[in-house]
């Protein structure tokens, strides 16, 4: 008679007998869940309908995690961090959970419905000095210094910021302009001697076609962009702590702030990009704004006017922030896929 392979497991009984200790943490058990970290007692292999079920209880349930903590996140602003800070963890999602599940879900709708990331030169520069730019675009991509077209930007240094007013949508800019080798600067030197092949990479980049540009910094936006975001939540609870360095509070307060109001971003991004109408989107984005502002006044308290400097100080760090991060990403992502 020949052994059973040592791999091989055994059927589960219809009825599988209780254990006598907890298979989780080793406790003597006497019933169905183990009292001592809750385990259940008796398992086996669950079914497909299992699995159905408990997504169903946990995430789609009218009574579930998600819609109450849903609910909360978007009707009262800052309630979450509150409720977290004072002990109520139970009966919503963890924040770390409720920030990753709507960046996927937001970064998901934008790649299936043609969201795409332009590579253009501004005009009157392009013959100048090469520059590149990721232009982040709605539905397609705008003609730069067109007639209909009201641009408001920021420079900073190499790094520009700004929106395009189009009759047909708003149009957000991240750009970078590099200076030619002719005029060169103290930090493009350094970088083209650690890098010798640098100037090379960044002319085949420019000989591209404008379809070809658009195509690997769309791919390197869904590629690296979410990590970009995931880095800027530390940031951006970095500026909290340092504008209320007075309260004594721990970063990780300001960490767990930054989770639900990223998260709340995230939402609100996803219906700008669903929205068909203009005024649809300039009313989101208000109400992205002045909700930041209502969860910073309703979890730190203090004068309104002093909320409202703070909110100013922390839109304007974190934009300028994003401003230079975001070329970069794309600079990086352009060079490398050539």
């Amino acid at each position: 008679m020949t052994s059973p392979p040592l791999h091989a497991v055994s059927a589960p009984a219809a009825h599988p007998a209780t254990p006598e200790f907890c298979p989780g943490c080793r406790a003597r058990l006497g019933v169905n869940f183990c009292p001592q970290c809750g385990q259940e007692a008796v398992l086996h292999p669950p079914s497909m309908g299992e699995f159905v079920a408990e997504f169903i209880g946990h995430y789609v349930a009218i009574e579930g995690k998600l819609w109450r903590t849903m609910g909360q996140l978007l009707l009262r602003p800052g309630a979450l961090t509150k409720a977290y800070m004072a002990g109520k963890r139970v009966n919503y999602m963890q924040p770390l959970r409720l920030f990753l599940t709507l960046s996927v879900i937001l970064f998901a709708l934008l790649q299936f419905s043609g969201f795409s990331v332009g590579e253009s030169a501004k005009e009157g520069e392009a013959a100048k000095r090469p520059a590149v730019r990721a232009d982040i675009d709605k539905t397609e991509a705008r003609e730069a210094g067109a007639a209909n077209v009201a641009r408001y930007e920021v420079k900073l240094g190499y790094y520009n910021f700004g929106v395009d007013v189009t009759p047909g949508g708003n149009h957000v800019n991240f750009g970078m302009a590099l200076p030619t080798t002719d005029n060169p600067s103290l930090a493009l030197t350094a970088l083209r001697t650690v890098f010798p092949t640098f100037q090379q990479s960044l002319d085949r980049y420019h000989a591209l076609p404008p379809e070809q540009k658009a195509e690997r910094m769309t791919h390197g936006f869904f590629a690296r962009m979410p990590y970009v975001i995931f880095f800027m939540v530390p940031v951006f609870a970095l500026f909290l702590k340092l504008l209320y360095v007075p309260s004594g509070r721990r970063y990780g307060e300001y960490l767990l702030f930054a989770l639900h109001v990223n998260a709340f971003a995230f939402f609100v991004m996803a219906l700008v990009h669903l929205t068909p109408w203009l005024w649809g989107t300039r009313l989101l984005l208000a109400v992205l704004f002045l909700y930041i502002a209502r969860a910073m006044h309703n979890v730190y308290g203090g004068a309104v006017l002093a909320t409202i400097a703070r909110w100013l100080v922390l839109m304007l760090a974190y934009l300028m922030t994003l401003a230079m991060i975001i070329p970069q990403v794309m600079l990086f992502t352009s060079l490398t896929s050539v």
